[in-house]
């Protein structure tokens, strides 16, 4: 077990684009009360999604507890399983609401994996000092299971919990198991949050992290996770890569915030 080591500094990219083209997700202007918006795309049969097809499998089964989430399908088709109950989404069924504590999970609808699904993800805006799902957690979350999956590090539970903890996302355990939501919210907290920290286990890492000081002034927030805010930690992984380009390391090359 150890701590992420990214493997690419994507700080700055925008559209974020991942999986080999699975995913590619640009920022839209935010509306009002809404902590991020995201224009999305969706193509099921490309990296990581493939995968997951070809073993009969879905991402993880997760929720939030302090932000309702929205989806909207703009071309194709997306499914949402909503504690368990199937939604198929289409453009005519306009903005889907996911209110907060509701297990779920997104996917491109069976029957149409080779259909590209275009989306608008969004959220309302975090509490003041809470932790939420923001664009820092999804670029965080998303260069972690990329070089977990296309590049073969291994995936480590406390990473992804320290990440989820820090992103209001919480693992759904199976619906038999007593208190759930309960279990899962603290048992992320302990192990992401406080155990984590203490072993090494950042939240957010400058590679991938285009806002880096927003990123620093949460993680300044709580004692066990107040030594990886280090403001100048960004231009030296930057200077990193680009002296180590042409050996073992790349700076994906899109467009960057300097």
């Amino acid at each position: 077990m150890a701590p992420a080591q990214p493997q690419t500094f994507t700080a700055g990219d925008d559209p974020l684009t991942k999986f080999g083209g699975a995913i590619e997700m640009a920022s839209l202007p935010r509306a009002k009360h809404r902590q991020f918006a995201f224009h999305g795309f969706m193509r099921p049969w490309l990296g990581i999604y493939a995968q997951l097809i070809a073993g009969g499998k879905k991402p993880p089964t997760h929720f939030h507890v302090n932000q309702t989430e929205f989806f909207r399908v703009l071309k194709g088709n997306l499914s949402v399983d909503m504690n368990g109950r199937r939604v198929d989404l289409s453009p005519s069924d306009g903005e889907y609401t996911v209110p907060p504590f509701t297990h779920h999970v997104i996917y491109g609808t069976p029957g149409t994996e080779h259909n590209e699904v275009e989306f608008e993800v969004s959220a309302e805006e975090k509490r003041d000092g809470g932790y939420a799902m923001d664009q820092p957690f999804f670029e965080n979350w998303y260069g972690y299971q990329e070089d977990v999956f296309q590049r073969g590090v291994k995936l480590d539970f406390i990473q992804v919990l320290a990440m989820f903890d820090a992103g209001d996302t919480y693992l759904s355990p199976p619906a038999w198991v007593p208190f759930r939501t309960f279990l899962s919210i603290w048992l992320t907290v302990i192990i992401g949050r406080w155990i984590g920290g203490l072993l090494g286990y950042a939240p957010f890492y400058p590679e991938w992290t285009t806002d880096w000081e927003a990123a620093c002034d949460q993680m300044d927030r709580h004692w066990t996770q107040r030594r990886f805010a280090k403001r100048d930690a960004q231009e030296t992984a930057r200077q990193r890569f680009a002296v180590n380009g042409a050996k073992d390391t790349h700076i994906n090359g899109k467009k960057k915030a300097l």
